[in-house]
């Protein structure tokens, strides 16, 4: 598999720290030259992010959006972004189509969601491409390609509709934490991965075990130790810690593993057990 880190910030980076755009990330999972790509979030600006690390937003294929807050999910702009890129005579719709997974909350309300985007179209997304939507339940899997799983589990994020997702092909696994306080589902989701991408959006000592809506970099490792996870990127955080210190509270859970804390632009070619 290969990952593409084009957002590992948060909304917003506070005066005086580097600038991280919001989630994105783009998973490989082909082992061919010809890629398979499923993007995990849809943050703003997501059609330049993409053209400008050299993956075509056409080629994207499949979606899963972790929760509907809006730092993640900015998918009016992806659809209609797509969806010119058809009408401007790139490609032809039909061979187009877009898969999306998001929570089955998500899901009822994208009518509204659409009719507030676009009113003159009533609801209806666009008519350039087959858009289907897959609302997901907890423990919801799917094929997207040969040999591959797309699950999901639920996760705590504040009351927010919110799940965590893996990818397990027979070269490699992947997991992807959205953004979750400590939970049993998200150690599951992560189990035996190879690669591990959890948000740190809590700073180094901070308390969230009551808020359930973050994670802080040593509870992101303690929930990779506890998954038996090989690597993990720590993401989704604003700067304000340094990477050392993240790393270090991270190291203090426990985990033997390595650990990353990712930053927009890297990427990772990883394999099984590698």
């Amino acid at each position: 598999m290969k990952l593409v880190a084009l957002g590992t910030g948060t909304c917003v980076h506070p005066p005086g720290t580097p600038r991280r755009l919001p989630p994105l990330f783009a998973l490989d999972v082909s082992e061919t030259p010809a890629p398979q790509w499923i993007l995990f979030d849809v943050s703003e600006g997501a059609r330049w992010r993409l053209a400008d690390a050299a993956i075509d937003p056409l080629a994207i294929a499949h979606l899963a959006l972790s929760h509907p807050h809006p730092d993640h999910a900015a998918l009016p702009q992806f659809v209609q972004a797509r969806a010119c890129e058809v009408g401007f005579g790139r490609a032809v719709g039909a061979s187009l189509p877009l898969a999306l997974y998001l929570p089955r909350d998500c899901a009822q309300a994208l009518p509204d969601l659409w009719r507030w985007h676009a009113p003159e179209d009533h609801g209806v997304p666009t008519t350039r491409f087959d858009l289907a939507v897959h609302p997901v339940d907890d423990g919801f899997t799917h094929t997207p390609f040969p040999d591959t799983t797309l699950s999901a589990r639920t996760v705590e994020h504040g009351g927010a509709p919110a799940v965590a997702w893996r990818v397990q092909s027979p070269h490699a696994s992947f997991a992807y934490s959205g953004d979750s306080g400590v939970c049993d589902a998200l150690v599951d989701i992560a189990r035996d991965v190879d690669l591990f991408v959890c948000e740190a959006a809590a700073r180094v000592g901070e308390d969230q075990r009551m808020r359930h809506r973050h994670l802080t970099p040593r509870q992101a490792g303690d929930i990779a130790r506890r998954a038996g996870a090989r690597a993990l990127w720590l993401t989704h955080y604003d700067g304000r810690d340094p990477e050392a210190a993240m790393i270090d509270d991270a190291r203090a859970s426990g985990f033997a593993g390595t650990i990353r804390v990712a930053q927009d632009g890297h990427r990772a070619v990883f394999r099984r057990g590698a």
